[in-house]
């Protein structure tokens, strides 16, 4: 029976197979062929369009996957082929959840870019020289905060690997007590044995009094506050960037509906474009991560009873590069135009025949 990890494996190389071929050819047309998207907002979807390449290939590297088990998950990683370099893969799964936080913030970086374009030009243009770096340093900083604090606090430590020492001991009824036995169970993996970062974020009260007062002996007492704190932090992170996507996105909404309705604005049906094409951006990961991401990360809080392979969702996110760049391109009707002529131009309707030549067939 084929495993949904296993299936993953097969999403993940179809994704990157994918976001190759779709964002080299949308970074070909920006180049050489577009005309209408210039200046800072042209080196804006260049740059998101290559961070896309970059993460599918931390994604292949890191191999991520998620199990969910009542007040704790793992992410852990299906790598193979570099199985024996443990705390390099634990690094390349922080460096793959910062890659993703990063696109994020460079989404929220464009809807205060376009907002000020409509809004205020002369702010829009200190994004340009050296606002570049700003904005960008910005990005980096937002993803590199929350995959670092991932990193930091994830890592398995002395009470994690006890708790799943003692946890493992118990038989295999005791369904609030087999953390370990889950994992291989279900993917057929020692948990010791697995590049990993684990989340803990409180000592649960124990109803087995023969290890009750371990659990109380730890040193952050009932609570993990590293855990916590990841918790915390990284939501408040991906909180801020979406205050910024929903307030631009709103203020654009309203300021194009009154002045592209009462006066010809140059370039109103480009900016309407670029707005719609933002909305998708922010939309697609939203549904497709972000609010099952928010389950996974905030279930442990709650001590949910459950047992489950959440690690589809990072199946699911490795179709989400190729996709948002398939929908930019739709959206923007330049992008629609060129690919068209360069179809004409690669597989032409008729077959140009030297001037002289007839294709009339001869009659008998």
């Amino acid at each position: 029976m084929v495993r949904f990890f296993e299936i993953s494996d097969i999403l993940t190389k179809f994704g990157v197979a994918s976001v190759l071929i779709v964002n080299t050819f949308f970074i070909f047309l920006t180049v050489f062929h577009v005309k209408r998207i210039v200046g800072t907002y042209r080196k804006m979807v260049l740059i998101f369009a290559s961070m896309g390449i970059v993460f599918s290939a931390s994604e292949l590297i890191a191999r991520p996957f998620v199990h969910n088990y009542n007040k704790g998950w793992v992410f852990f990683s299906l790598n193979t082929w570099l199985e024996s370099y443990q705390n390099f893969l634990q690094f390349s799964l922080a460096v793959y959840a910062s890659f993703y936080l990063s696109m994020v913030s460079l989404i929220s970086v464009q809807f205060l870019f376009r907002y000020f374009t409509l809004i205020n030009p002369k702010i829009a243009k200190k994004f340009s020289g050296r606002g570049i770096f700003i904005w960008s340093s910005y990005s980096i900083v937002s993803g590199g905060i929350y995959g670092g604090l991932v990193y930091l606090f994830g890592r398995p430590d002395d009470y994690s690997d006890e708790y799943m020492k003692y946890i493992s001991c118990f038989k295999p009824h005791n369904n609030n007590l087999k953390f370990r036995e889950e994992i291989l169970q279900n993917y057929g993996l020692a948990v010791k044995g697995l590049p990993r970062l684990v989340m803990i974020p409180y000592v649960s009260f124990l109803f087995l009094p023969e290890v009750h007062s371990l659990f109380f002996q730890s040193v952050d007492r009932s609570i993990r506050w590293g855990n916590i704190l990841f918790l915390v932090v990284g939501g408040v992170d991906m909180i801020l960037q979406y205050i910024i996507i929903v307030y631009c996105g709103i203020r654009m909404h309203l300021v194009m509906r009154k002045e592209f309705s009462t006066s010809s604005t140059p370039n109103k049906k480009l900016q309407k474009q670029f707005f719609k094409a933002l909305i998708i951006q922010t939309i697609v990961p939203t549904f497709l991560f972000v609010f099952p991401a928010a389950f996974v990360l905030l279930s442990p809080l709650f001590n949910i009873k459950m047992s489950l392979q959440t690690g589809w969702i990072y199946a699911a996110l490795s179709l989400y590069p190729p996709i948002d760049t398939i929908a930019f391109m739709l959206l923007v009707s330049e992008y629609r135009k060129v690919t068209e002529e360069l179809y004409k131009l690669i597989f032409p309707d008729e077959p140009h025949l030297p001037s002289g030549l007839s294709t009339t067939l001869p009659r008998n």
